[in-house]
């Protein structure tokens, strides 16, 4: 199949069951999930895509889904080898553990609750070459680093309420091959003219967030 879509498709919390059903697909894109005006909003637990380990895909889509709670080290499980990933309207409030052997290249994580950039667990994404976090209204603190991705060449921190007082060097440690860098749409942001790491940088985007310089 070029895309499978099941949003609303799974009653009275059978999603676990129903996607063991999906053993041998092979699949260009999958969507799961429901849609943002669902009353039925289920929590995410432990094991819950495990049926996906048998299934074949190139995309996989997270879309609208409760509270994640303790269970979130198991999101990853079975999807750490799709090559792109995109998470959207979720309650999910901090990042899950990143298997090692990972080859997730597209990362997006859309309206999602973070209050602070995962850096350090998005590191172990180290084939990653497009990450997106977008659109977390919550999304205040930049205070980790992104360390060794030296595939990474875009990186979209856009729509969030980001403030932090150091750019742009120390936020992206051996991110050499950064090409583009949004960070349009925060709060307060502080530039400090060192872009050692980022030397390559071919885009910069600072639109509607407020600058200050190094002495301010």
């Amino acid at each position: 199949l070029a895309e499978l879509a099941l949003r609303s498709a799974f009653e009275n919390f059978m999603m676990q069951t129903s996607l063991q059903g999906l053993a041998g697909l092979q699949v260009s894109r999958l969507i799961i999930g429901e849609f943002s005006d669902s009353k039925r909003l289920q929590d995410f637990e432990r094991g819950l895509l495990n049926g996906l380990c048998q299934v074949q895909m190139e995309e996989f889509v997270f879309i609208y889904f409760g509270k994640f709670k303790d269970d979130t080290d198991s999101l990853f499980n079975c999807i750490g080898n799709v090559s792109t990933i995109r998470l959207v309207g979720l309650g999910l409030q901090q990042m899950a553990q990143v298997p090692v052997w990972s080859k997730v290249k597209h990362l997006e994580c859309k309206k999602c609750h973070f209050d602070e950039v995962p850096a350090k667990k998005l590191s172990l994404f180290k084939e990653l070459r497009v990450l997106r976090i977008t659109k977390n209204k919550g999304l205040k603190n930049f205070e980790e680093e992104f360390e060794g991705l030296s595939n990474l060449e875009v990186m979209d921190l856009s729509e969030n309420r980001l403030t932090f007082s150091r750019c742009c060097s120390t936020q992206f440690q051996n991110c050499s091959n950064l090409k583009h860098l949004n960070l349009s749409f925060n709060s307060n942001i502080r530039l400090t003219g060192d872009f050692t790491n980022v030397k390559n940088l071919l885009y910069l985007d600072l639109q509607h967030t407020t600058l200050f310089g190094p002495g301010s």
